[in-house]
């Protein structure tokens, strides 16, 4: 037997243009049809099939119980596993209005779900279709959709299903056809058919204004790895798209790092406790969610409060999951008490969560491997990569600045025997602690890094001479007189130099501290050495002629932006 749809196109193709909508456009398009006859109260049979499904939101059981409770006569095809079946139906009485459930039979290929409305008023009907054999077909493509306010495409639908009930010998037969012949379609109301197009034409522009924001988001994930951007235009978009009053976005930090939040507010910028009400919000719905990863819908509806206290605002939450893990959450409010969100809403909120945990997973991914390139594994400082990028930056921020900048070069004294003694582990050991020494006595803007071996570098940008023999001498010092478990103290030789009153250029600098640590080992070794030329006396005009040393190709591929 054909599917209603098919029976329908074949009979009335010059009435009937098919167009391919999403599964949740659908959804609404039949909430869309239910509506006209829940809100003007119509009298109307009302016949439908709905996607099968073993579990349903109670809201969702509500609604279609309110539906039997309105309707003059409300038949809805069930499967046997489907949820519909839990329904606490009433028996037949006399004036009673009821929902009774007709038997749906397995159709292997076909998925067909529609909504039927017949009265003296009002007739509307609207059918889609889905091949699910079909190449490439599945909820997410959508299915084929047809609709019409024509009487005698509805009557011809009910002919349809008068036979294909009577053909199955179902239970309710005498009961559904009695219903057909007493509701059969007359005419069409204007002003009721001019309303839900009304309500069809806004849901597609809405639609569209999804889909325009998604894709916003989409673009902002794959034209940056840039975090702070990308969670900005993922709540701005979703705010916007979905008229909220607010949208937060709350990402996890990893490992002891704290929490990311951004949020979008309509009406421009919020007090502090506007704020803090959002934030208080936020935290309590991330909790909620990192415990069963279930989004949280409340509707303005469920709120009424018969004390007359105030109401709480509408609001849905879904959480961001990447491979079963927990990163977050997604939240939007509504400041109107009414607000019912819908499947299409919910579905915006699923696929922008699902797109920015994929984005955050990228994005850290991508920052642990930059680390990596420019980061010694052993001893957590910079490598040497990472050093002349960073001495070169400092150095023509120094030539605008008109100020100095000093690099010393420090190598511990007699590595090998302390390898030879206690073995290469112990090296390691030797060369953390210096790593952790440099960390504990450096200012935040200074750099220390590994430049090879067991020997370092520091550069301590806006310090003279002066400075930097303070803060060698101050290394030195600690070294010297801290034991190391398993070693027992090293030392160290130091070598300084400063531009521009030892150098104009980066190979210079470099070339003139390591000559000043040369001195220091030739002289002994555990002491602090400058360069041997005599200082010149720093001026403005040497600024102005200092010059930027070109890279050769291997520094200049290492300056570049890791990809």
């Amino acid at each position: 037997m054909l599917s209603l749809y098919q029976a329908l196109i074949s009979q009335h193709p010059r009435q009937l243009s098919p167009m391919r909508c999403a599964e949740q456009t659908i959804a609404q398009l039949h909430r869309y049809f239910e509506d006209v006859v829940l809100e003007n109260n119509l009298a109307a049979l009302v016949i439908e099939s709905l996607p099968v499904k073993a579990e349903r939101p109670q809201r969702a059981l509500e609604h279609i119980m309110s539906i039997g409770r309105s309707a003059r006569h409300a038949f809805f095809f069930a499967a046997p596993d489907d949820d519909l079946r839990n329904l606490p139906l009433r028996r037949a009485k006399e004036g009673v209005r009821q929902l009774v459930l007709l038997d749906r039979t397995a159709q292997e290929r076909w998925e067909e779900h529609f909504v039927i409305i017949a009265d003296a008023r009002f007739s509307a009907i609207l059918v889609s279709l889905r091949d699910k054999d079909a190449e490439g077909s599945d909820s997410a493509s959508g299915s084929e959709v047809v609709w019409t306010f024509e009487p005698d495409i509805v009557y011809s639908a009910l002919e349809y299903l008068m036979a294909r009930v009577t053909a199955e010998r179902l239970p309710q037969t005498e009961e559904f056809a009695g219903a057909v012949r007493t509701c059969m379609p007359k005419a069409t109301s204007l002003q009721l058919t001019v309303s839900v197009t009304t309500k069809l034409a806004r849901l597609l522009q809405e639609q569209a204004a999804r889909e325009v924001a998604v894709n916003r988001i989409a673009s902002a994930i794959r034209s940056s790895l840039e975090l702070p951007s990308i969670l900005q235009t993922t709540v701005n978009e979703v705010g916007n798209a979905l008229g909220a009053q607010h949208c937060a976005l709350r990402v996890d930090g990893e490992l002891e790092q704290p929490p990311t939040n951004n949020y979008y507010f309509r009406d421009g910028k919020p007090d502090e406790s506007a704020v803090d009400e959002v934030v208080n919000d936020l935290n309590a719905y991330h909790t909620r969610l990192s415990r069963k990863h279930k989004s949280f819908v409340q509707d303005g509806r469920d709120q009424a409060n018969a004390e007359g206290q105030d109401e709480t605002r509408p609001v849905a939450v879904v959480p961001l999951v990447y491979q079963l893990r927990f990163m977050g959450a997604l939240m939007v409010r509504s400041d109107d008490s009414k607000r019912i969100w819908q499947e299409s809403e919910l579905l915006l909120l699923r696929t922008v969560a699902d797109q920015v945990a994929v984005a955050v997973n990228h994005a850290r991914l991508y920052e642990k491997q930059q680390q990596l390139a420019l980061t010694d594994s052993l001893t957590g400082c910079v490598n040497r990569r990472s050093f002349e990028m960073q001495l070169e930056r400092d150095l023509r921020l120094a030539t605008r600045m008109r100020q100095p900048v000093s690099l010393i070069m420090l190598d511990i004294d007699h590595f090998k025997r302390v390898n030879d003694t206690h073995g290469h582990d112990a090296g390691d050991a030797a060369l953390r602690f210096l790593a952790d020494v440099l960390r504990d006595e450096l200012r935040g803007v200074d750099t220390a890094a590994r430049y090879g071996g067991e020997e370092f570098a520091v550069i301590l940008p806006q310090a003279n001479l002066e400075g930097a023999l303070i803060v060698a001498e101050r290394l030195r010092a600690r070294l010297e007189s801290t034991d190391i478990p398993g070693i027992g103290r090293i030392t160290a030789s130091f070598g300084i130099a400063t531009f521009p009153l030892h150098a104009n250029s980066r190979n210079q600098l470099v070339s003139a501290a390591d000559r000043a640590l040369y001195e220091a080992k030739r002289e002994g070794r555990n002491r602090v050495r400058t360069p041997d030329t005599e200082p010149r006396e720093v001026s403005d005009e040497m600024f102005d002629v200092v010059r930027e040393t070109p890279m050769n190709e291997a520094e200049t591929n290492a300056a570049a932006p890791v990809v």
